[in-house]
């Protein structure tokens, strides 16, 4: 049996295509299996105007059932011959009577059990009910009622499609019944078409202008871009943030060139491009030599050419540009230093205080990078940066809300034009870096300081006025916050310590008096939080259990992941996991074994193997205060007999106290040390 099931839908935000199209087919999939109803093979589909699922090889029948459910024991579901509440709350979960009990034997005894056994329906019987939770199952962030019905969609339902074997399903939802009609593209197709053979469907569709597979309608765009916009040595500018958006705003795409003055092109080139992808939809343009043309590529939603749209389309595009550029010419009459005196009336967050403020704060952070980090010669620099680096926010540009995405960007601009050293104006930018999972990092060093004064200025605030991070929600973006600030320490190699900087920053926040409730919980929670941050990123790229082990005794970024790669290679040696085992032995005997450490005595020492272990550990601690990392557990893994020995011919826990707290103290002082490098 074949199966075809399609919602009709006023036009979808280009959001809810995609999405909706994968969590219909996940829905339908998982009642499907919950149904034992099997299936070959399902697809999906979606337009702004539709989702879609179709089912190969669906089994005409639910596959028969045997459950055979084991209760408690006979002596736990009786007592004096009747059932005691065990027994009745094992039936009442199986939806069985005390008859439908049966008494097995197994080698543990005799215990109740519930045999029973399900017959399969036919799938067309089932197949309703699968719809209707399907749907509404289906969410949307915001969805909306119509008409008189009291359910909530994305959008308005307007047409049911459902056909198994080619024959209506009897459906109906919310007082839309199913039929085997579905309709084409608005103005060009029948608003009524009727689908005869399941198998068809993507090509009836595709007759009446309609491309119902995502991945088909992205082929067309890019093959329509290319024959229709790319013949005169234009290159047309393709991201694919864009290309996705379009492909799930149009159902059958023509792509078509249009112009704008050149008199624009004295703006800077991401202004234009901004300006066309962010508020238009439209692809940027470059000439044969590379530069940003005055072209731009639109994509209609139709099958052919239309003169008129072009038109529309580079009149729309005019007064937006001419509005960017009125906004850039008064910008440029401006210097940034005032903009930062206008930064004293604008508030960051009510409780953090404004954004000057801020930048205040950002510097008193930066003073101690650059000592800790040795950047005394770039400290200039870096002040400048950070105090120009939120100028922009009220500049003519950023200001009118046309191009927020453009901040950092728009100060660097600004920055240059005003003759500042290319490193501080680059490093207005980039302070901003990572924006994103995936975003190019900074490549100053200007940017990189500055950009962690914001982000752990942002981290700490938040956490100091009650502003925590949820599972569900991270208004300020604080998870970003901290694996942009890991980020950037590790590509730009500044082992910073973590701890210490936060230390540092809450401790500004208490001078200016704004910190909210208690402040050794504060400390603990951001402490807590940064930590579980590096072990999510960390643990991309490397052991989770050997993070664990070095994340709670070292707390420089650059160190840890070192450390951890060097642990990462050495573990796949058969004498790491000997050495990890007996440092873990050792560490639980202590714990067992509670001792007031003391001097370990040479003096009282009955065993050869006392004495080699006392002389590995005193060898041991000149390895650790003078050797790398590497050399340290290398030398660990290569002496591990030792400690081994050790546990093979002493007994520790002997009946003469002297002796048996002496030997605790000698694993006390290995697990002191080791501690210092690997964590178990």
């Amino acid at each position: 049996m074949n199966f075809l099931f399609e919602i009709g839908v006023e036009e979808l935000p280009s959001r809810y295509v995609n999405s909706s199209e994968k969590e219909l087919e996940k829905l339908i999939s998982e009642k499907l299996k919950e149904e034992r109803i099997g299936y070959k093979s399902l697809k999906s589909y979606s337009t702004p105007r539709r989702v879609a699922v179709l089912a190969e090889g669906l089994s005409d029948k639910q596959e028969e059932l045997y459950k055979k459910s084991l209760g408690p024991s006979v002596e736990v579901a009786f007592k004096d011959g009747k059932l005691t509440k065990a027994g009745e709350g094992f039936l009442k979960g199986q939806d069985a009577q005390e008859s439908d009990i049966k008494i097995i034997e197994n080698e543990k005894g005799k215990y109740i059990s519930i045999e029973k056994y399900y017959a399969g329906h036919e799938t067309k019987e089932i197949l309703p009910d699968i719809l209707d939770s399907s749907i509404r199952s289906l969410s949307f962030d915001k969805s909306m009622k119509w008409s008189d019905k009291q359910f909530r969609f994305a959008r308005p339902i307007k047409w049911i499609l459902a056909l198994l074997d080619n024959e209506i399903l009897d459906f109906e939802f919310e007082g839309i019944k199913s039929s085997n009609k579905t309709r084409g593209m608005r103005n060009f197709a029948s608003q009524e078409i009727e689908v005869k053979d399941i198998m068809d469907y993507e090509n009836i569709l595709e007759k009446n202008f309609v491309i119902a597979d995502s991945g088909k309608r992205k082929e067309k765009i890019l093959n329509s871009i290319k024959e229709n916009c790319e013949n005169d040595g234009d290159k047309v500018i393709v991201n694919d943030y864009l290309l996705d958006e379009v492909v799930n705003l149009v159902e059958y795409p023509y792509a078509i060139k249009g112009e704008f003055s050149e008199n624009y092109l004295d703006l800077p080139e991401d202004i234009i491009t901004i300006t066309m992808e962010t508020h238009q939809r439209y692809f940027p343009v470059r000439n044969s030599s590379g530069k940003l043309s005055n072209k731009f590529v639109l994509i209609r939603n139709a099958p052919e050419y239309s003169k008129l749209v072009k038109n529309g389309n580079e009149k729309v595009i005019e007064p937006r540009l001419a509005d960017a550029k009125f906004f850039y010419d008064e910008d440029l009459k401006v210097k940034l230093a005032e903009n930062v005196e206008k930064l004293k009336h604008v508030v960051f967050q009510k409780d953090m205080g404004t954004i000057y403020e801020k930048i205040e704060r950002m510097g008193k952070i930066t003073d101690y990078l650059v000592e800790v980090l040795n950047l005394s010669d770039k400290k200039e620099d870096i002040k400048k940066t950070v105090y120009l680096s939120k100028a922009d926010l009220v500049s003519n540009v950023i200001g009118e809300k046309e191009f927020t995405k453009l901040q950092g960007f728009m100060g660097e601009i600004y920055a240059k034009h005003e003759g500042e050293k290319e490193s501080v104006a680059k490093g207005i930018f980039e302070h901003y870096l990572p924006r994103y999972q995936g975003d190019i990092l900074p490549t100053t060093i200007e940017g990189a300081v500055s950009g962690i004064a914001d982000k752990i200025d942002t981290i700490v605030g938040c956490f100091s006025v009650g502003l925590i991070p949820t599972s569900s929600k991270d208004p300020y973006a604080l998870r970003r916050a901290a694996q942009g600030i890991i980020s950037v320490c590790l590509s730009q190699n500044l082992d910073i310590n973590y701890s210490d900087l936060i230390d540092k920053t809450l401790e500004i926040f208490k001078e200016e008096k704004k910190i909210s409730g208690n402040e050794k919980e504060i400390l603990l929670q951001i402490k807590e939080f940064f930590k579980q941050r590096l072990l999510y990123i960390l643990s991309e790229d490397l052991n989770k259990e050997l993070i664990t082990y070095i994340i709670n005794i070292e707390e420089r970024i650059v160190t840890l992941k070192n450390r951890v790669s060097i642990l990462e290679e050495l573990s796949k040696t058969d004498k790491f996991e000997i050495l990890v085992n007996l440092l873990k032995r050792t560490r639980n005997i202590l714990k067992e074994n509670k001792v007031i450490f003391e001097t370990v005595k040479e003096s009282i020492f009955e065993k050869n193997e006392e004495q080699e272990l006392f002389n590995y550990i005193k060898e041991l601690e000149k390895t650790i205060n003078n050797q790398e990392f590497y050399h340290i557990i290398e030398t660990l893994l290569k002496n591990a007999h030792i400690i081994n020995n050790f546990f093979d011919n002493v007994m520790i826990i002997v009946d003469n106290e002297s002796i048996k707290n002496n030997r605790l103290n000698l694993l006390k002082s290995l697990e002191n040390l080791t501690s210092r490098t690997i964590f178990v």
